[in-house]
């Protein structure tokens, strides 16, 4: 039986250390994905999130057992990202992941369509790629990891209608990236 974020930071609090490692285990990844589109720099990445969960760890006393353990963490990753931003003088390159060739060509209509739901999700988190630093960590923040406005406000330390603001914004920017860059295609049948 998995055990909650809250009963899990409950057993670190009592000193069994294998309990923050299941922690770490659940969010990690996730967390590597916000850092990593926020400081776009792979090793940067890693070592941002290893520092928010050494973090995390030290000052797990100051978790509200009565929130959600990502939103806290996230706020120290987003925390950590900018200083490493600042330390790095802010050089980021504007380029996304290159988009992964597809293995074979499908022949059935379902494998197809899924091929191009996945083409279409590559180019949104392409073009979310390409945002501005505080648009795309609020998108990140919102939809990639399904936070509340304030929470994700919290987490970078602005106003819930700042929050909105660059949702609005962000959203903006993406319709007219994917218009401009979909094509017209035709619904396939069955």
């Amino acid at each position: 039986m998995n055990a909650s974020d809250a009963d899990l930071v409950g057993r670190v609090r009592l000193g069994e250390r294998d309990a923050f490692s299941e922690l770490v285990q659940r969010h990690q990844r996730r967390l590597f994905g916000l850092v990593l589109m926020m400081v776009r720099d792979p090793d940067g990445a890693q070592d941002v999130t290893q520092d928010t969960f050494v973090r995390a760890y030290r000052h797990l006393d100051q978790f509200d057992v009565d929130r959600a353990f990502y939103p806290w963490v996230a706020t120290i990753a987003v925390r950590l990202s900018q200083n490493w931003l600042r330390q790095h003088g802010r050089t980021v390159r504007r380029e996304g992941a290159a988009i992964e060739e597809a293995e074979e060509p499908a022949t059935s209509a379902r494998a197809l369509r899924s091929i191009i739901t996945d083409e279409r999700n590559r180019q949104l988190w392409h073009a979310v790629a390409m945002l501005p630093s505080g648009e795309r960590t609020a998108v990140m923040l919102h939809y990639r990891d399904e936070m509340p406005v304030q929470d994700a406000a919290r987490a970078l330390g602005v106003t819930t209608g700042t929050i909105k603001t660059l949702l609005f914004r962000a959203r903006r920017h993406l319709r007219e990236r994917l218009s401009a860059s979909l094509p017209v295609r035709e619904e396939i049948s069955k």
